[in-house]
């Protein structure tokens, strides 16, 4: 099996002539590089060949050596001859489009001897790798979102400018087997390989135009494949000594639309506008419709997220309802009690705090003027008390000394009555005794 080149143009664009999709090959280098011109740019094929030339003439996948490389075969890209329109006002409008320079996509591979693969990329081409078993490995998009989401490109002008950097392009290493088969295809094939992986099957059995034309056709009637140009490069790993070109031939081309021609009835343009002229401008107008599925995309993107955000707010509400409800109603009482009782307390020691502090300055403002008349009656005061107590001592004493007086003074009376008492008993005690005796003696003396 050789490496097959499968290309077609959009059925808008009619002639093989007029594809914007290019590839290069170089079966020597084992390297392969393929970029896809953007409708909307001027002649933006001649840009695509270009880079994908100087690419597989001298591969680097050093970022900034590519970037130096771009940059430096930009003046082949100007300095290509153009043939502008007749129409002057086409004509005006290619001159714009051509101040801004050619742009495309760009993707770049070299197979190593060590059974590793090189890759670098720019814009929405993809690359797959299909191996023996049927599994599928891409690179750099495994999805449809994030390659509708990939804004870079590799433009003239931005490379003269310095605005390309290392953030524009991925770079990966990837290993291989001999049985495994390589697909680099541009956005709009990828598109259908990333939604409907099955369709590689399709792709490696296309064998010559007629099978290619036929797998277009269906999926572009059935609205699955995107109405663009279509490139892929099919590798085989273990076999890659031929390469096989499957395009249309010179002598193909896609029916014209029927177009109704107007008449005017009293102004006639001389200046009428050729099919060429027809088909750029249909170019440009499935350009526009690209930029919108592309902003409706990010829309969609933006609104599910959104969405996720939304739901993820009502699912923590619903948490801390849930967590409140299962609490007992006394805890709730209870929290509630102590965070009311907290307020009221926090506002009644602010209040206490201010009360005070008008307070203390209320009494320095009257403290001031009457210190000197609180001084003086401190000291009346202070006198009154003293001569008070003075004289409450000196009665006290004088009672106490009366008292001590009298009591000394009753002493001694007692003691002498009872002196005076106890010698005039002796007194008539002896003198009875006397007479007793004498009478006795006077009885016996009888």
């Amino acid at each position: 099996m050789a490496i097959r080149v499968l290309q077609i143009q959009k059925r808008a664009s009619y002639e093989f002539k007029f594809i914007q999709d290019k590839c290069s090959i170089s079966p020597d280098k084992r390297t392969f590089a393929i970029a896809d011109g953007i409708t909307q740019s001027f002649n933006s094929e001649i840009w695509a060949e270009i880079i994908t030339s100087n690419f597989v003439s001298k591969p680097t996948f050093n970022v900034d050596e590519l970037i130096g490389l771009f940059t430096k075969h930009v003046d082949d890209y100007k300095g290509a001859k153009f043939e502008y329109s007749i129409n002057p006002a086409k004509a005006f409008l290619e001159k714009a489009k051509q101040s801004k320079g050619g742009t495309a996509t760009f993707l770049g591979l070299q197979l190593k001897e060590s059974n590793r693969i090189d890759i670098v990329s720019c814009g929405d081409t993809n690359l797959f790798l299909l191996n023996a078993e049927g599994k599928v490995t891409t690179f750099p998009f495994s999805d449809v979102d994030s390659l509708d989401s990939s804004n870079n490109f590799i433009n003239t002008e931005n490379l003269i400018q310095g605005k390309i950097d290392e953030t524009y392009f991925k770079r990966k290493t990837i290993d291989n087997n001999k049985d495994d088969v390589l697909i680099l295809a541009t956005d709009a094939l990828s598109r259908l390989i990333l939604r409907k992986p099955n369709v590689i099957k399709e792709i490696i059995n296309v064998k010559i135009f007629d099978d290619l034309l036929e797998f277009s056709e269906k999926y572009w009637n059935r609205k699955e494949l995107e109405e663009d140009d279509i490139t892929a490069v099919i590798i085989p790993i273990n076999s890659m000594s031929e390469v096989n070109l499957i395009n249309p031939p010179d002598s193909f081309s896609f029916p014209k639309e029927k177009e109704d021609e107007f008449k005017p009835s009293t102004i006639q343009s001389e200046n009428q506008f050729t099919n060429m002229e027809f088909n750029d401008i249909r170019n440009q107008f499935n350009g526009v419709a690209q930029d919108f599925h592309q902003v409706k995309k990010k829309l969609k993107l933006h609104d599910l997220l959104l969405m996720i955000i939304i739901s993820l707010l009502l699912i923590n509400i619903l948490l801390m309802y849930f967590r409140g409800s299962f609490g007992s109603d006394v805890d709730k009482n209870t929290t509630l009690n102590e965070r009311e009782l907290s307020i009221t307390e926090s506002y009644e020691n602010t209040i206490e705090g201010l009360k005070s502090e008008i307070k203390s300055l209320k009494d320095k403002i009257t403290s001031t003027p009457k210190t000197q008349d609180t001084k003086k009656e401190t000291k009346e005061e202070t006198k009154k008390e003293t001569k008070k107590e003075t004289k409450k001592e000196t009665k006290k004493e004088t009672k106490k000394e009366t008292k001590k007086e009298t009591k000394k003074d009753s002493k001694k009376e007692t003691k002498k009555e009872t002196k005076e008492d106890a010698k005039k008993e002796t007194k008539k005690e002896t003198k009875g005794d006397a007479k007793n005796e004498s009478k006795v003696d006077t009885k016996r003396e009888k």
